[in-house]
């Protein structure tokens, strides 16, 4: 009788073992689930893991993954079985434990976007499921062809700076200047594939930068606008103040492109030119953003320094000039 009641008791143990629900769930992704979205995301021409952990698995029935395509109509496609992956070049699975089947989604595409399932069957027609969404991203690559390079335009003429990129989701494309300069229209930033810019004026050159930006992450790309206009020519002030026998420097500020030369600068003095000698020397100081500075410096003011002068420039597309008196 003793033995009889130790045999039912064990007989009542594996009933109850072999009765237990089946629990499956998706444990581990790499990379990791976005919590915002709710999916895994990563970039294209890299790898996916899902890895799916199945308990109390009847024996017979194998585990198995499949992906249900983001395309209209699309239907769902088988995977792997057990650790037999449908297609190797795509897909590798493996068994890191007894209870998890861990796919790998090589060299993720767009068409491998989807909704992916890992199952299990418990009884005839019946399956438990788990389900993760895979979505493919690309990080943004400006284009060298659709993008424009540095550019030179005449003064008064129209200028297209264009900006194109491939990404996923679409880029968005902005637009900046250097060191916070001002765009043309007046403000710091545009957003579009193409800057347009009416009747460039000098103060429009320089330094362009495009950013091509999604979630994935972003691509920039510098353009140099180069302005063609004659020199412009300005001083401090129409009157200067020194008294004799003291040192006096009378100042020009060029801005032209291109540059000046040396020779194209010249000083008169009451219509008479200016020259290095004796107590008079002149200095062209180069700046940035093709600026130069010319300065005439007169050691030891006399009567006679006193008067109009007028500092001149030329370039390929014209001159100026610009006048002081020395008082």
């Amino acid at each position: 009788m003793a033995v009889y009641y130790v045999g039912l008791i064990l007989l009542f143990g594996i009933t109850y073992v072999s009765c237990d629900d089946p629990r499956i769930d998706i444990t581990g992704t790499d990379p990791p689930v976005d919590p915002i979205s709710n999916m895994v995301i990563q970039e294209k021409d890299k790898d996916v893991q899902l890895t799916c952990v199945v308990e109390n698995r009847r024996i017979g029935f194998d585990v198995m993954w499949t992906v249900l395509g983001n395309k209209p109509n699309a239907s769902t496609t088988q995977v792997s079985t057990a650790t037999r992956s449908h297609d190797a070049f795509r897909w590798a699975i493996d068994q890191p434990s007894t209870t998890a089947w861990r796919l790998r989604v090589q060299n993720v595409q767009v068409a491998d976007e989807g909704l992916y399932t890992c199952k299990v069957q418990v009884a005839v027609q019946n399956y438990i499921t788990a389900t993760i969404r895979l979505r493919v991203v690309q990080i943004p690559r400006i284009s060298d062809l659709d993008t424009s390079s540095d550019m030179t335009k005449n003064f008064d003429r129209d200028a297209e700076l264009k900006c194109y990129a491939t990404g996923r989701p679409e880029p968005v494309v902005k637009w900046t200047r250097m060191a916070g300069e001002l765009l043309p229209d007046g403000g710091t930033m545009f957003q579009g594939n193409i800057l347009r810019i009416s009747r460039v004026k000098s103060d429009h050159a320089g330094i362009y930068k495009c950013t091509a930006l999604n979630s994935a992450g972003m691509d920039e790309r510098e353009i140099r606008l180069s302005v063609l206009f004659p020199p412009e020519l300005s001083t401090g002030t129409p009157e200067v103040y020194q008294k004799i026998g003291y040192v006096k420097e009378l100042v020009c500020n060029i801005k032209g492109y291109p540059p000046s030369t040396p020779e194209q600068i010249a000083w008169m003095h009451e219509g008479r030119a200016v020259v290095s000698k004796g107590r008079t020397e002149i200095r062209n100081i180069p700046g940035a953003s093709n600026r130069i500075t010319s300065i005439v410096t007169i050691y030891g003011v006399q009567r006679e320094d006193f008067g109009r002068y007028t500092c001149s420039a030329s370039n390929d597309k014209g001159s100026g000039e610009v006048s002081m008196s020395l008082l």
